[in-house]
């Protein structure tokens, strides 16, 4: 077919058809490379006409590097327009295909973390260069979003954005429901003129499936009455992550991360996009995101245990190995090859380990050895403050029986005698005297269990052979690798049949295909529960998932095991060498860890030593202080 160019009068050759849309085929063109034809199924009206020719005639080089925006419209040799040219897209998959770890591992196999944050920034910085020109995207939605392996972004149906040119507004009549801002839930889109406030709202949306593994902001667990769905709950503001989720009687799904996780300008933004005040004006633009994701880039550091992940440098520890012990995933690394080491003789090296010598044996504590009162120091005789207390007993039992044996008022004398020589002989303090005993002999107490507390962290030999013995678990797991690499084939020989099911399984995305009553809405609340294919159908799983009963859940069961039926066995077929590899990569990283940690050991320990023999000779006058001033205020108390 030969059509010509409008504006530059050009006659172009159509090459091989490339792809197949809604609206039209889209097809290669002889001699341009960098350019491609877009031709419509069915002619485009003249309100149509005048958008394309808007949109060529705003054609700018910083749009042209970031969407696949209309450069000229193409006329048939009627001279009616047809279609338009645009530039080409090559070597892309779909944004959603980087979502999900199972769909990252197929699409993006040597995708980190640091690459989800970049990508983030470049989808932010698309976002701005289209705002930046006067227009709007109006349908914001992950199918025309496309990603290059070199973290590159590119924008594609743009002829369904919001044209402004000047007076005259080009609007965007279509949506996705899951990115539409709440504020225009409800209302009809055709002739409706957006904003760029909008658009953040559906940026927010995009990004937060980046950075959360593939969950909609919006699907979580309702805590209230009746269904919940997405769609429903973004028309409510029902943010299942943001921080007055308990008051929209929300909870975040199971194996999630906190909002909290990706640091508190990330997290602000989220809150800020998603929150009712957002739906005035207020949203985080691309700009703010752009400085956010960012610092979020620049501030991860890579897990001790799985040199894959990366987290934010802030937390305490790596959330990707926390999500991982629950669920039965890898986040990354599915092709990442772990940096190469050299050769190392562990032997030698645990020798230099073993040959550090260690601080010596605990000296004797000053509790451990006979104590005497300083000099100067008068404490109470418990004898004889005991021998005057068995006296004043006996003086008072003693009257009782003058009072008993005598008669008259000799008996009543005799016992008064007796009971004021038990008073005169009683050992007493006064109220203060005794009080201030006690508070001495407390803080005594305390003081020396400080002391003693510091004595076993600092300065114990238990502090050293504790490291020691930590080191030679890490060791003893070095030597044993390669057993333990025999152990774990062993284990992926007797699940082949079964790994051979679930990969057949995965084949089957719920996304792809066509189940009753299984629309975008529940495809996104299932993909937020890590129900994603065939593999992934459990009835126990998929029952407990907001706004699927019984009859759903069954009839997921029942499309699973249709696929299921046509599944056969190949027991001639190897253990996939993708499961073999992966379990290399996860015990080379672990030797990798080991080793880093091992080299560091006889550092660690000479330090440890040098550490525990400064902090004894620091310590020690500090317990010989301590324990003296107990024993001097335990013997005080004791004669109460």
């Amino acid at each position: 077919m030969q059509l010509t160019l409008a504006r530059a009068r050009e006659e172009v050759r159509l090459g091989q058809e490339l792809g197949r849309g809604g609206e039209g085929i889209a097809f290669a063109i002889d001699g341009r490379r960098d350019r491609v034809a877009k031709i419509y199924s069915i002619p485009p009206d003249q309100r149509k006409i005048q958008k394309l020719a808007a949109m060529a005639e705003a054609a700018r080089p910083a749009l042209l590097r970031i969407a696949a925006w209309p450069i000229d419209l193409l006329t048939d040799s009627k001279g009616d327009v047809c279609g338009f040219v645009m530039p080409r897209v090559v070597a892309r998959r779909d944004i959603h295909e980087l979502y999900s770890p199972k769909s990252r591992a197929e699409a993006f196999p040597e995708a980190d973390f640091r690459f989800l944050a970049h990508i983030g920034a470049n989808i932010a910085r698309a976002f701005a260069v289209v705002h930046q020109h006067g227009h709007v995207i109006g349908d914001v939605n992950h199918g025309n979003l496309l990603v290059g392996p070199d973290a590159t972004v590119m924008l594609i149906d743009c002829d369904s954005f919001q044209i402004g040119t000047g007076a005259h507004v080009f609007t965007c009549d279509v949506g996705v429901p899951l990115f539409t801002a709440p504020e225009l839930h409800g209302r009809g889109l055709r002739g409706l003129a957006r904003t760029p406030n909008h658009d953040q709202f559906g940026l927010a949306v995009l990004l937060f499936h980046l950075l959360f593994m593939g969950r909609h902001p919006f699907a979580g667990r309702y805590t209230g009455p009746g269904d919940m769905p997405i769609e429903k709950a973004i028309a409510e503001y029902r943010f299942a992550y943001g921080p007055d989720r308990a008051a929209f009687g929300m909870k975040q799904p199971p194996g999630t991360i906190p909002l909290e996780t990706m640091g508190g300008a990330i997290a602000t933004n989220f809150a800020r996009a998603f929150g009712r005040t957002a739906s005035t004006g207020g949203r985080p633009d691309a700009k703010s995101w752009i400085t956010a994701l960012e610092n979020l880039e620049a501030a991860l550091r890579a897990c001790s245990a799985a040199i894959w992940h990366h987290y934010p440098g802030a937390l305490g520890s790596c959330p990707w190995c926390a999500i991982e012990a629950q669920i039965p995933v890898r986040l990354f690394g599915q092709r990442i090859t772990a940096s190469p080491t050299g050769t190392i003789d562990v032997a030698a090296l645990w020798q230099v380990i073993s040959a550090v010598r260690d601080p010596g044996p605990d000296p004797a504590l000053p509790s451990e050895r006979p104590w005497k009162p300083p000099a100067g120091i008068d404490l109470p005789n418990a004898t004889l403050v005991g021998f005057r207390k068995i006296v004043s007993i006996g003086l008072v039992f003693g009257g009782l029986v003058a009072c008993n044996a005598l008669s008259g008022d000799g008996g009543l004398v005799g016992a008064l005698v007796a009971y004021g020589l038990a008073f005169a002989v009683w050992p007493r303090l006064s109220p203060d005297e005794r009080l201030a005993v006690e508070q001495g002999y407390s803080v005594a107490h305390a003081e020396w269990q400080e002391s003693l507390g510091r004595w076993l962290h600092e300065a114990s030999r238990n502090t050293f052979s504790e490291k020691l013995k930590t080191f030679e678990k890490m060791h003893t797991e070095l030597v044993d690798l390669p057993n333990e690499r025999r152990r774990r084939l062993a284990k992926l020989e007797a699940r082949r049949e079964s790994q051979q099911r679930e990969r057949y399984l995965d084949r089957f995305r719920i996304d792809l295909a066509t189940i009753r009553r299984i629309g975008p809405g529940r495809t996104s609340m299932l993909a937020s529960y890590g129900i994603e294919t065939a593999a992934d159908v459990d009835y126990r799983k998929i029952i407990h998932i907001p706004g699927f009963g019984a009859s759903l859940t069954s009839e997921l069961v029942q499309w699973r095991k249709e696929h299921e039926r046509n599944f056969r066995f190949n027991p001639n077929e190897p253990i996939d060498r993708r499961d073999i590899d992966g379990l290399d990569r996860e015990l080379e990283g672990h030797r990798q860890s080991l080793l880093t940690m091992l080299r560091r050991g006889p550092d660690t320990l000479r330090r440890l030593s040098q550490e525990i023999s400064a902090a004894r000779s620091h310590l020690m006058p500090i317990m010989e202080k301590t324990w003296s001033s107990y024993k001097v205020a335990e013997a005080r108390w004791k004669v109460l």
